[in-house]
């Protein structure tokens, strides 16, 4: 396998050709790269667009324009499609890319083809259609999938009801466990899906599922546990080719991104599994496919498995900050020839690692030494945890802050999150935690 040559030079691009291309969820911090990656490295007019009116991105040098989209709603879809809409027939877009939330995944697939039929063959998308987001994003239907073109999954039920779980588990020969996952967006049960069931006592095992009120509305997956360590991707595939491509060590929730290099093994296998489903597609299967995995075992006799499926950018995206050639991955989407003849796009050594430092404050500072306080963990810990934040301040990147384009950095940390604490006390929301880097808050 061959990559993009990292020395290659970006042609020239002729400017009476100038483009209009809109990101959107550039509140997030995958969405604001790929809008800087784009405005740095090609001549084009880049615009953002986003359902917050505080999003940070809306302040970023690389932005021509910002417009404020309507929220999507899971009972009434049409103000959020209609007002995405507005914005690629306002603007006379020539390219979407999507980087928009899970909860609107469903919704910008249909966006797609009502877009396509309002600007013609002239129009890109970067963004999965409705039928293929269905397949891969629902964890039931893209297990199933997997399974169809023989590739290996853990062994998965998806359950419309607490006794369906509660008999799998019951039946679970020997030391085999299970986690149990939400099929749709449930922080709740998200914050907890790698609970290992059954527990010691079936009382505490039927306690626990009855509390997760499962049902044909509120579907769950039970998946078999697989101990190993767990790896993210991120590929941009343009009409069923995998153009650019990384992967890293994953987490439940990850904050911290560094690169697997291309020439390991593992790099190859995750990139292989991505090329085999992108292939799978037709020519209209063009967007963001990310992937995580399980590794069991260790060395050249680990074996993969796919425990879920992410159709749209993933945060590793990151990654490609330092890599200019992404942008002309972006720009093969206009053209068919160059993008079934171009190389993959890996990220340009050398590869920053990348952290956020509002969450390492939290995360590496304050908590540890209220921990050390309460006696829940030693000095030595309290040290540790110091050490790696000030190794992350020193050798590594923020994911948001640039010296190039810093407002969005200042507006997530003094306006974005401040605002968003300030209106969960008055509305009375508790939430468990926060992602920095998506700018999501999960709620109780």
């Amino acid at each position: 396998m061959t990559f993009f040559p990292q020395s290659k030079p970006i042609p020239p691009h002729d400017a009476s050709e100038r483009k209009t291309i809109l990101v959107t969820g550039v509140s997030m911090t995958k969405g604001l790269t790929i809008a800087r990656i784009l405005a740095q490295h090609t001549p084009h007019r880049v615009i953002g667009a986003d359902v917050s009116a505080l999003s940070p991105g809306r302040f970023s040098s690389a932005l021509a324009k910002f417009y404020v989209l309507s929220p999507p709603d899971g009972s009434d879809a049409e103000p959020y499609i209609d007002s995405l809409l507005h914005v690629i027939k306002s603007e006379k877009v020539d390219q979407w890319i999507s980087c928009s939330s899970v909860v609107a995944a469903v919704e910008d697939g249909e966006v797609v083809r009502l877009a396509e039929r309002e600007r013609g063959k002239g129009f890109q998308a970067v963004q999965f259609r409705g039928d293929v987001i269905e397949r891969l994003h629902e964890k039931d239907q893209f297990i199933d999938y997997i399974r169809s073109l023989e590739l290996p999954v853990p062994e998965s039920h998806r359950c419309t009801s607490s006794s369906e779980v509660i008999n799998l588990t019951k039946e679970s020969l020997g030391n085999r466990k299970f986690i149990l996952k939400p099929i749709g967006v449930d922080d709740r049960a998200r914050a907890n899906m790698m609970t290992l069931l059954p527990f010691e006592k079936r009382e505490d095992t039927v306690s626990y599922v009855n509390s997760l009120q499962i049902s044909n509305k509120n579907t769950f997956q039970v998946q078999q546990y697989i101990s190993g360590a767990e790896y993210c991707t991120h590929a941009l595939v343009i009409r069923g080719r995998v153009v650019a491509f990384t992967c890293c060590p994953s987490a439940e929730l990850l904050m911290h991104y560094e690169a697997i290099p291309p020439s390991s093994r593992l790099f190859q296998q995750m990139l292989n599994f991505t090329q085999r489903v992108a292939e799978d597609g037709d020519d209209s299967f063009s967007g963001h496919l990310s992937f995580d995995f399980l590794a069991e075992g260790e060395g050249r006799v680990s074996k993969l498995y796919p425990i879920e499926c992410n159709p749209r950018a993933h945060t590793a995206v990151v990654l490609f900050s330092n890599t200019p050639q992404m942008a002309s991955a972006y720009l093969s989407a206009f053209s068919p020839s160059k993008s079934a003849h171009m190389e993959i796009v890996t990220p340009r050594s050398p590869i920053p690692s990348y952290y956020w430092l509002g969450h390492d404050i939290v995360a590496l500072l304050i908590l540890p030494v209220l921990d050390f306080m309460w006696g829940i963990i030693t000095l030595n810990e309290v040290l540790n945890c110091m050490t790696d934040f000030w190794e992350h301040v020193a050798s590594w990147r923020d994911g948001t802050f640039t010296v190039q384009d810093p407002a969005p950095f200042f507006v997530l940390y003094h306006v974005y999150w401040p605002m968003k604490f300030f209106t969960s006390l008055v509305r009375g929301k508790e939430w468990s935690r926060i992602n920095v880097s998506t700018t999501k808050v999960f709620e109780q």
